[in-house]
């Protein structure tokens, strides 16, 4: 991986960790919506290494982290309503 994308991904990881604590809404996100900052890192995390990884496999990395992640977002979810609804 190229020095660009390094830095990159560091300073996107500095970011996104800085939003999360320093703002309201980062702070709500991070204490109500765990699942939800997960899935914003690891999606901007898979944009840059599509710019990183040959299509292939990106498509495969892709594929795992979506798969992977679909049990965890559902039972975050139906938490979030039996919450709500409680």
């Amino acid at each position: 991986m190229s020095t660009k994308f390094r830095i990159i991904a560091a300073v996107w990881g500095a970011i996104w960790a800085l939003c999360l604590q320093r703002t309201q809404w980062g702070r709500w996100l991070a204490l109500h919506r765990t699942w939800l900052t997960v899935v914003v890192g690891v999606g901007v995390n898979l944009a840059i290494l599509c710019f990183v990884l040959p299509r292939n496999l990106w498509l495969r990395a892709f594929e795992v982290f979506a798969l992977s992640s679909v049990g965890v977002i559902i039972r975050s979810l139906i938490n979030e309503y039996r919450n709500d609804a409680a």
